[in-house]
């Protein structure tokens, strides 16, 4: 028999002091980890907790917050979209400069 899962949404938005992503969490809080998200089950739990994240953006502490599709693995939340698996990880490529290793003899 196939095991049926509940399909998990949780609320993600960007911090307006930084930029950084951040997840709704159960305090009420945001928290740059995804694991700490609280998950929505249920379709109308996640309008109440999207409510509650547009009042905190009209209090200018987050910008856009929208439904995250995630999935609880093993290692914790996984998203289900690769955009938001990139918001939750990082990036994909390493972004950082390299040292020209002939500029140093």
């Amino acid at each position: 028999m196939l095991e049926v899962k509940a399909m998990l949404k949780i609320i993600s938005a960007n911090r307006l002091q930084d930029g950084i992503v951040v997840y709704f969490a159960a305090e009420g809080t945001w928290t740059p980890e995804i694991d700490q998200a609280k998950r929505f089950a249920l379709e109308t739990e996640i309008e109440t907790g999207l409510k509650q994240a547009k009042a905190d953006e009209k209090r200018n502490l987050i910008v856009d917050p929208f439904a995250v599709d995630v999935e609880a693995e093993a290692k914790g939340l996984e998203a289900l979209t690769l955009r938001n698996a990139i918001r939750a990880k990082g990036p994909t490529v390493d972004y950082r400069p390299r040292q020209d290793q002939s500029a140093r003899s």
